[in-house]
This record gives structure tokens, sequence and C-alpha cells, in this order.
């Protein structure tokens, strides 16, 4: 490879190296010995790629830039002449990975992201670790968690660098720190189970314990601090020592005291955005109304970097105003995103695709300097990692085009990926069931509850009246099995995929076939439920389980998974269960089975499941309140 390029020498070894690593990955590259690489760097928001033959011309701003134009340069076939200009709307663009949510990926795992965020231009990365990251002096401190060592954070920092990534701590320094309190640690810090006591010099002792060891471990001197959703700040411990006070003028005490302690270390501070708004309105965070003057509200420093989250509107003058008021807070505005693949056990893309482009089309119009989507892991990252990719990819596309391009996205995304969006986006199909494929913005997961819930009880068992789930489920398994073919890459995740649908597929209506048959006393109907039926479902659910610890395993540390294999396990012990439990009323036994005399009441305030309005959601993503009626939790 011939690579043509003046100036820093650091600079330009990176390039080499992160170019070499790429051509490495890229799969039906001919001819990198003689391909010829030009770059040149320039002030404009502006990125050009070129392919002429084994020829590459690339002129843009930064590194992260280039490599998206070497990415689209690589895919393009060497016998044909292609070129290409894009303007960056953005000038930080994004991905925030959960590594807090009973998963944290290993390091291999963050580095083959960083590829392909470099694909696909991204120049940042951030890494939300409430406590899953070393801090010296807190043993405690993301125990039994798989925690990152500060090597580890380093070795992922310095292969960012390579490809213009600047990687990012998010931490969170109030609320969301349950996993740590619950230790010895919190005893004298916690105002309530999940979030620090304001005011407490132990407290910012502790803080700055947290602030040291993410300045020992990044590079970058940004860090996100948290502080997002601490509804109970101060009606804990701090009542009972201080008596009442407002939520707003603690908020602000508390993050002037933590932002104060950034400059001492060199660093520059942001948080989200949400406790502000609502401790000033009293109200949602999005019921903000056009109107609002923020001229009287308790304000942050106009230096406090404010992150503006929304994954839930496609509202664009709710957008508008929510960006008008953030920027009425502070000079320095991020918005974050979000890829919908949080509310269950497969992605939501309908809802993500909608959201961002209303979204990002506000932002640019309100020239939102930086901006990042999330990837939430929520109640135990049960979706495997690669659901991601077609809410990032947009993402990303948006941050070089002003609309969205369909044969450019997939193009981008088969480059990014090595996987065809078409087949990820028929995951989406798995919790359609009710709305049909893009119109689930409700964010119904019928596919989570279906497998968890209890056929004996068959609390979710209403909804389904009328509803031919055999048929949806076993066709989605075919189309599983045929994207397994098209995009072999991710061969194991539409395995897993396909077994998930077979599951659904005989257990979704389990419940129903149970009870009907009991009550019409169809005793044929409940022999060939326990000797074909059940046992049928437990093969495919081992399967299914067995491909989802494979995935996990490649993609995560071991430690977090035994909560997922206790979810799945518990389903497979239940219907063993059932099993037990029917043939003792076939074989006289018992003469009645009293869970099945139990009548089956709506879950939801849903007058009717198919295409119900958006504001009746069908979701529940609360494992604990799907898998029975009694409690689960608050048992002592």
């Amino acid at each position: 490879m011939n690579f043509l390029l003046t100036g820093d020498p650091a600079v330009t070894q990176r390039l080499q190296e992160g170019t070499n690593i790429l051509l490495q990955e890229t799969s039906g590259v001919s001819g990198e010995d003689s391909l010829t690489i030009s770059v040149a760097f320039q002030d404009r928001e502006e990125l050009y790629a070129k392919r002429e033959g084994n020829s590459i011309t690339i002129r843009c701003k930064e590194p992260a830039h280039y490599f998206r134009g070497l990415s689209w340069a690589l895919h393009r076939s060497a016998d044909t002449v292609s070129e290409k200009t894009e303007t960056v709307c953005f000038p930080r663009d994004g991905f925030m990975l959960d590594c807090s949510r009973n998963s944290v990926f290993t390091t291999e795992t963050v580095k083959a992201m960083i590829r392909k965020l470099a694909r696909i231009g991204m120049n940042l990365l951030m890494l939300y670790t409430e406590e899953t990251y070393e801090v010296p002096g807190e043993p405690y401190f993301g125990i039994y968690r798989g925690r990152y060592s500060r090597e580890e954070i380093r070795e992922m920092d310095d292969y960012a660098q390579i490809f213009g990534i600047e990687l990012v701590p998010c931490i969170q320094t109030l609320a969301h720190l349950r996993n740590a309190l619950k230790w010895p640690l919190g005893k004298d810090i916690k105002d309530t189970e999940d979030i620090l006591m304001v005011g407490e010099e132990k407290v910012y002792d502790f803080i700055e314990e947290l602030l040291v060891a993410v300045k020992d471990s990044f590079s970058t001197r940004r860090v996100h601090l948290g502080m997002d959703e601490a509804a109970q700040l101060g009606l804990g411990e701090y009542l009972k020592k201080n008596g009442y006070r407002e939520s707003a003028k603690l908020m602000k005490e508390h993050s002037a005291r933590v932002f104060a302690i950034c400059p001492k270390l060199g660093l520059t501070p942001m948080i989200w955005s949400d406790m502000y708004i609502t401790a000033n309105t009293g109200g949602g965070y999005y019921d903000v109304d056009e109107t609002t003057d923020t001229s009287g509200w308790e304000k942050p420093d106009k230096e406090l970097g404010l992150v503006y989250w929304d994954y839930y509107n496609e509202n664009g003058p709710l957008y508008r105003n929510m960006l008008r008021v953030h920027q009425e807070l502070t000079n320095h505005l991020t918005f974050a995103g979000g890829v919908w693949m949080w509310n269950g056990i497969a992605p939501n893309y309908g809802r993500a695709f909608r959201c961002t482009v209303s979204a990002l089309e506000a932002c640019r119009e309100y020239q939102v300097p930086e901006i990042f989507c999330t990837a939430w892991m929520d109640n135990g990252s049960e979706t495997p990692l690669d659901a991601v990719y077609p809410g990032l990819v947009l993402f990303a596309h948006l941050g070089f085009h002003e609309t969205v391009c369909k044969e450019d996205l997939k193009e981008e995304f088969e480059a990014c990926t090595g996987g065809r969006l078409e087949d990820f986006w028929q995951l989406e199909a798995f919790d359609s069931l009710f709305t049909g494929m893009g119109n689930n913005m409700g964010s119904d997961n019928p596919s989570k509850y279906y497998l968890y819930q209890d056929n004996m009880l068959g609390m979710f068992d209403y909804h389904l009246k009328g509803i031919d789930t055999q048929t949806y489920y076993r066709d989605l398994a075919l189309r599983m099995a045929s994207c397994a073919q098209t995009s072999p890459a991710y061969a194991d995740l539409f395995h897993f995929y396909e077994e998930f649908a077979q599951v659904l597929a005989q257990k979704a209506d389990l419940g129903i076939r149970i009870k009907d048959a009991y009550d019409s006393k169809d005793l044929s109907t409940l022999r060939d439920i326990c000797d074909k039926v059940i046992p049928n479902i437990i093969d495919h659910l081992w399967k299914m389980k067995t491909i989802r610890e494979q995935l996990w395993l490649r993609d995560a540390k071991p430690f977090g998974y035994e909560l997922l294999d206790i979810k799945l396990g518990g389903v497979l012990t239940r219907l063993a269960s059932h099993k037990r439990r029917i043939e003792s009323y076939l074989n006289g036994s018992v003469s009645r089975l009293e869970e099945l005399e139990q009548e089956r009441m709506p879950y939801f305030a849903v007058k009717e499941a198919k295409n119900h309005p958006v504001e009746e959601s069908m979701l529940e993503n609360r494992w604990h309140y799907i898998v029975s009626g009694c409690c689960l939790m608050d048992t002592i």
C-alpha cells in the first residue's frame, strides 16, 4: 500500500495503522498491496472520497471522517470510478455503550465496536459505567460485576485514538448507584438506596476518588457525571437529617460542589439535564410548554455541559422547544438519542428510526455541536449487542445527510457490519405483533412477556384473543433461518432469534390452550400438550438458551450472565412443572387445578390489542412483574 499524507508524523502513523487494521478486516478486497491512498486534511466541514481503480483520494477535516471515506471506498469495486461528497452536520457524533446493566463488554468487543464507529465516521465513544470501573481504595466498587481495570480502559483508549475516536467516561455522581451503595461503602454516604447524600462531606471525598480514577484511566479530560433520574432526591436520610428542601436547590448545590472538583483535576464535566428541567417545572421531563420562561429557574453554571436525552418523541416542535430551553441553560449542549434495543429481547427499529430522524433534523436546525446515540441494556442486557447496528448506522448516516437516503444507508450498513440491513430489520417483527412492522411507537414488547409468563397463570393471555401467534411466529422463524443464510457473519444471532421464534410459536398462546382444554374437560388435548407440545418448547428453549450463552460470552465478561441464565432457566423449570401439574390432574391425583380456574383479567388498560392507539402502550419490561402475580422483590 502506498500511503500519501504530509503533516504530523504521529497522525500519519495512526492513520496508516488504522488503515491496515481495516484492510485486514475487510473481506473481498483485492489488490491491497497495490492500493494508493492520498489523504488531505482541510478546515471545511466536508468529506470527499473518490475511488478510481486502486487509487483512493480522500479530503476531510479529521481522522474519523477519513476512515468513513476509506470504508466507503473499500466497499466500492476497483473496476469502476466512484466519488461522493458529504457535509459534516455535527462536529462531534458518537455512541454510548451501556456497560452497567449486567453486561460489561470485553476489551475485544469494544475494539470491534471502535472499528465499526470508524467505518461510519463517528468520533466519540462513551462508556457508561455506573460502578463498573476500578477505583483504588474502594474494593467493593464494582465487585462481582466485571468492572474494568485501569489497564483495560487504557488499552481501549489507545485503540480508539488510532481511529481518531475520543473515549469518554460516563459515570454517576448522584443517582443510579444502587449496586455500589448496597455495600459497606454506602453506609454513611447515601440518601436513599440509589442516591448519594447531597451536602455530606464524605460524599464529595468519594466523588473525588471516582474522578481521580477516571482521570488516571482515560486520556480525555472530558467526563460525563450522570446526575439523572434522581426522583427521590432529598427524601430519604437527607430529609430526616435536614428537613425538606426543594430538589431544584439541592440539584444546583450538588452540581456546583461536584463541578468545583473538576477544575482541580483538569476535567471538563457534563451531566444529563432532566433533573434541572423537572425540578424547576415540577412536571415530566418533556412537559415543557412552548411559552415557558426560564429566567426564574434555578440554573447550573452556564459552562456546565448539559445532555438533553430524548428517545421517545417524533414530534419536531417538541424537540425544538426542548433545544431552545437547553440553550438558555448552558453554553455546551449535547443531544443524546437512542437505538431502542432495551425494551425486551428484540429491538424496536421502527421507533428508533422515526425518533432519530425527527430529533436530528431539529439538532441540525439548532446547530447542536455534539450528538450521540445510546444503547441501554435495561433489565439485564437481554438483547444481544449485534442488534444495535441498524439504529447506530442510521444515527451516523444522519450525521452526514440531511435526510435518509435508503440506498446509501443500506450500503453504509453493509460496509460497516458485513450484514444486510433488510435482514436485521426483520427483528422488528418480534414485538410488532399488535401494531405491524415499523409502527410500534408505544414500545409493546409481547415477545418478552409471552416468553417469561407462567402459562398456568396466563397473566397476559387476555390480550391474545383472536390473534394467531402460532402462524405469526412460525413464519418469523422461517425468516430468521433465511436471514442466517443471507447475513452469514451474523448466523449465530439469527439462529438465536430463530429458536426464540420457535419457542413463541408454541408458547405464546400455550396458557390459552391449556385453560380452554381444562374448562371444556378436553383431556385428549391436555395429554397432547403434556406429551408433545411442552417437550417441544423445552427442546427449542434449550437451543435458544445455549446460543444466547455463547453470544454473551463472546461479547461480554461472564459476570451478569448468571441472572439471564436464571431467567431462562426459570422458564424451563416452570414448563416442566406445568407438565407434572397437568399430569397429576389427568391421572386423578388431584381433582382440580385451581390456577386454571382463576379468571384471566386484562394486564394492560387496552380495549383491543390489535392496532391499539399509541397512548395505550402494551409494554412490560420488568421481569419480576411478568413471571408471577406474587411478590418476588419484597419478601422480607
